[in-house]
């Protein structure tokens, strides 16, 4: 097996993800960046086996393909909610001294979240010109398409980093328990757990 399709389809989604119980808010949060960096190597490596001479390995790298796509726009999607809706208010209203700079971060945070959405719909509508599986795409949307996940990966991997560097750990000396109690009840309600 070149990709592991049945451990992506494990990942329920709209649901809770697998694996990972939203007991800490922002230990939740930097696992969901390994998952989005799970499926960022995915992106990478799918192109070759996409336009192999096997049928076989054609369709499910397609498979693979289309299962990190949704990933990352789903789940991509409630982790940015929860850090825009959740973690970003409370961090701001108890900011003290600090305000200054979270609200700087916070506001860099948000702009990269509409660059890494705007790259992703762009990405998911040239896939979705891709004949069907398990034909392989052509030369041309091959390159077009790692042209679309290198911009993706760099957007994504230094805004993971930002956020595992000085996001969370800012969160962690800003946030109280009640704070953070409310943060995991939003975010289990937003996937409906």
């Amino acid at each position: 097996m070149v990709f592991p399709v049945s451990r992506l389809a494990d990942n329920r989604v709209p649901g809770v993800d697998a694996g990972v119980a939203i007991n800490d808010p922002l230990k939740h949060l930097v696992a969901c960046h390994d998952r989005i960096e799970e499926r960022l190597q995915i992106l990478e490596r799918v192109i070759p086996h996409l336009r192999s001479d096997s049928e076989a390995k054609r369709q499910e790298a397609r498979e693979a393909l289309d299962k990190a796509l949704q990933f990352v726009e789903v789940m991509g999607h409630l982790h940015t909610l929860d850090e825009e809706e959740s973690v970003f208010p409370r961090i701001l209203a108890s900011g003290g001294e600090d305000t200054p700079i979270l609200q700087e971060l916070t506001t860099m945070l948000e702009s990269q979240h509409r660059e890494k959405e705007a790259v992703l719909e762009k990405l998911k509508a040239h896939v979705a010109a891709f004949p069907a599986a398990p034909a392989p795409p052509s030369a041309e949307q091959a390159g077009q398409f790692e042209g679309l996940v290198a911009q993706l990966t760099g957007l994504y991997r230094p805004h993971i980093m930002i956020e595992n560097e000085r996001l969370i750990p800012l969160s962690a000396d800003h946030l109280n328990p009640n704070d953070a109690e409310q943060i995991r009840q939003e975010m289990r309600a937003r996937r409906g757990a």
